[in-house]
């Protein structure tokens, strides 16, 4: 029971804490992990998949040029900007002059991976 006391009395202090400099950003990344990983009502939301497409896309493009990393972010503004992108170079295979070959390869199977979830009603 003494060792309960002292673990809720610390979880407090932290929570209460938590917005200092020094631990903002790893109360960052547990608020980062909690919402990509806690399920709401089973399913993913269309919203846990758009931060997931985001988060990977922002990995998958650390190494690429400025103008395909706004490309990126331009598409995934919205969730309507992504359908639209995922229709026109993904499905209809539409030129894109700033991302294609491998880049767009890439980008596609990120969105194929997770098009459940962004269109379920």
């Amino acid at each position: 029971m003494k060792k309960f006391f002292w673990l809720a009395v610390i979880v407090l202090l932290l929570l209460t804490f938590s917005d200092h400099e020094l631990l903002r950003p790893y109360r960052d990344q547990i608020y980062g992990l909690i919402l990509d990983n806690a399920p709401s009502s089973g399913k993913m939301s269309d919203e846990q998949a758009m931060r997931q497409i985001q988060k990977q896309f922002k990995d998958l493009a650390a190494n690429w040029g400025e103008g395909q990393q706004q490309q990126l972010d331009k598409a995934v503004a919205s969730k309507e900007s992504l359908l639209v992108f995922h229709q026109r170079y993904c499905v209809n295979r539409d030129f894109n002059p700033i991302l294609f070959g491998e880049p767009l390869r890439q980008s596609c199977s990120i969105i194929d991976s997770q098009m459940e979830a962004l269109t379920s009603p």
